[in-house]
């Protein structure tokens, strides 16, 4: 491939991480303002805070700050599980925050496959309507998976925004509500329905993860529901599909 044709294909991707980026940024502001309204009116219900603007505005400030600056550098904090092998074919089942350059690597991975489309292409003569017909095919698949990574992200924001609404009004403890069908992960289910201390609970925003934590303060107190004293969950491997 000549050099002009590969600096306007990078060109055209890099602008299309640039516009995805900003689209995601507005969309995290947006998501982050509506969930700290609801959650502060919710709070607010339960005599926890006053709603106030100034408390939705604190919390969607922060939240779409920090947002911004992992997709400035290519990126967002991701969710991913993690497993302790502690014998028996039982593992220790937790979950961990990691920054994942996955803007980036998208972008990367599109430039690269329309590229070896080009070259592919020039090597063994392809009409170049042909060429885009494959173009296109790889598109649209594009497309659907960057549908998913904004629900996934969209997901997450939303969960931080609930949760630092939780922190600014002194809620102690969360409990992990799953959405409660066949697709909801075995350690995800497992972990259903216990109630956490608000600092120890899950990470919440695993891919295309639709769980949530909810405040339980009232079911801790009044109740005498029982807590757990951490966030890690004993399961065996051949549950988890690890064997």
């Amino acid at each position: 491939m000549d050099k002009e044709t590969t600096g306007k294909i990078t060109k055209i991707f890099d602008d299309l991480e640039k516009a995805m980026g900003l689209s995601l940024a507005i969309n995290a502001e947006d998501i982050a303002s509506i969930t700290a309204q609801s959650t502060a009116e919710y709070l607010s219900k339960m005599h926890r805070t006053e709603y106030t603007k100034a408390f939705v505005d604190g919390i969607t400030d922060k939240i779409t700050k920090d947002y911004k600056d992992g997709i400035q550098k290519g990126g967002s904090w991701c969710i991913n599980p993690v497993y302790e092998d502690i014998g028996g074919g039982k593992v220790r089942a937790t979950t961990r925050a990691e920054f994942v350059p996955w803007l980036d690597d998208f972008n990367a991975e599109n430039r690269k496959t329309v590229m070896d489309i080009f070259i592919d292409g020039e090597k063994g003569g392809v009409y170049p309507l042909d060429m885009a017909d494959q173009i296109k095919g790889h598109f649209e698949n594009t497309h659907h998976r960057a549908q998913v990574a904004a629900r996934t992200e969209s997901q997450k924001i939303a969960q931080d925004a609930r949760i630092q609404g939780y922190k600014k009004s002194g809620v102690k403890y969360v409990e992990y509500i799953t959405a409660g069908d066949e697709r909801v992960r075995p350690e995800h289910e497992e972990r259903d329905g216990k109630i956490y201390p608000i600092d120890k609970a899950p990470f919440i925003g695993e891919y295309q993860c639709r769980c949530i934590l909810t405040e339980a303060d009232y079911a801790v107190e009044e109740e005498g529901a029982k807590v757990e004293e951490d966030d890690g969950i004993i399961m065996s491997k051949e549950a988890l599909g690890l064997e």
